[in-house]
């Protein structure tokens, strides 16, 4: 009851980004949570305006989506290439967040190179461990969420790396 309007908001955006708009991961306690926010001042109106992207980030974002390929009719692959930066690392995981937005893609996965590494983000909607994709790639994170940097290589060389890596899971009796 001591929460400040920013706080609720934040602590609603929160709740927001981790059950994706309240599709993933929710019960009554969730939604009881963003009622008791909203009654401490949180203001749905501003918290969606945290989630607004710069129409620059836009452009960046879509570098991935033009460059969309489909791999074994469930995951979606994107790399970019050429000019980057360090921003590149949260915009390939929106890209990859978006891509799961597409018609029966289960899993997506973006690639960008920044430096000398390789910067890999895994999605899935639930049904594919990407976590254990990537940790092929000596990366991790969870089930649905997952990362993986990899140094001195070249994009593709990563990219059919991760195709086999994505194969061995798919044929693999342990999933």
């Amino acid at each position: 009851q001591n929460l400040l309007k920013e706080e609720a908001d934040m602590l609603l955006a929160g709740i927001l980004l981790d059950t994706k708009q309240f599709t993933r991961n929710t019960g009554t306690r969730t939604f009881g949570a963003a009622q008791y926010l909203r009654g401490a001042g949180a203001n749905p109106t501003d918290v969606y305006a945290l989630f607004k992207t710069a129409p620059d980030d836009l452009r960046k974002e879509s570098r991935f989506h033009t460059a969309i390929n489909i791999y074994r009719s469930n995951v979606a692959l994107a790399s970019c290439e050429g000019e980057t930066d360090e921003t590149y690392r949260i915009i390939a995981s929106k890209a990859a967040d978006k891509m799961l937005t597409l018609k029966g893609i289960e899993a997506a996965f973006t690639l960008v190179k920044i430096g000398d590494q390789i910067h890999i983000s895994g999605r899935s909607s639930g049904t594919i461990n990407v976590q254990l994709i990537l940790e092929k790639l000596h990366g991790g994170g969870h089930f649905d969420v997952a990362g993986a940097q990899v140094v001195n290589e070249s994009v593709m060389n990563v990219l059919e790396t991760l195709k086999s890596s994505i194969d061995e899971y798919f044929d693999s009796e342990d999933r």
